[in-house]
């Protein structure tokens, strides 16, 4: 029912955009004797993007050097989806107003100190060219999730040995929180 569910998805996208994020998951070249279900996804999508050209874009997103094993994949795909479009990394700044604008919507903020350490986490990873594979913008929200987590484990133990928390505690994230985070997204 391979064909069936790609016409069905792709029916719904005609007189629009059809979106595929980490497109080079439709064939998993792992399989002994080849993905058979990726295969037709692809053959499916291929005809389709033929035939319904005027009623339709198909954008195929991805890293770029999966992307370019997936289109390597089928003869047809490097042809009908030859215009590349590279966005580039978000810079150590901008992770960090990421950070800082998720934490604001959740109604936390960062100290000083822990600002300072997102600058330093964010210059390095990216510095070191390790963003792409820590999932760029998604790690700035990673850490500060688990950022906010550790704080919260950190008044909980606080709480436990008789301690209060105030309001501006229950909401701020430390340097503390901060590296320990890091630490722990890097397994260390």
């Amino acid at each position: 029912a391979t064909a069936i569910k790609t016409n069905e998805l792709v029916d719904r996208a005609l007189g629009g955009v059809l979106f595929i994020d980490e497109a080079y998951s439709l064939v998993n070249p792992g399989y002994a004797g080849g993905d058979a279900f990726g295969s037709e996804a692809v053959q499916t999508l291929l005809k389709r993007a033929e035939d319904d050209r005027d009623r339709l874009v198909i954008v195929l997103a991805g890293y770029p050097r999966e992307m370019d094993s997936f289109l390597a994949t089928n003869p047809g795909l490097a042809s009908r989806f030859n215009q590349r479009v590279a966005f580039p990394s978000y810079s150590p700044r901008e992770l960090s107003q990421i950070a800082v604008l998720l934490a604001g919507k959740a109604g936390d903020r960062f100290d000083e100190q822990a600002l300072r350490d997102l600058d330093e986490v964010f210059a390095w990873v990216c510095e070191e060219r390790l963003i792409d594979g820590l999932g760029n913008g998604r790690f700035a929200r990673s850490l500060f999730e688990r950022a906010a987590m550790r704080r919260d484990v950190r008044l909980a133990a606080h709480a436990s040995g008789g301690g209060s928390a105030s309001a501006a505690d229950l909401t701020t994230i430390t340097s503390d929180d901060v590296r320990t985070a890091v630490d722990e997204l890097s397994g260390r």
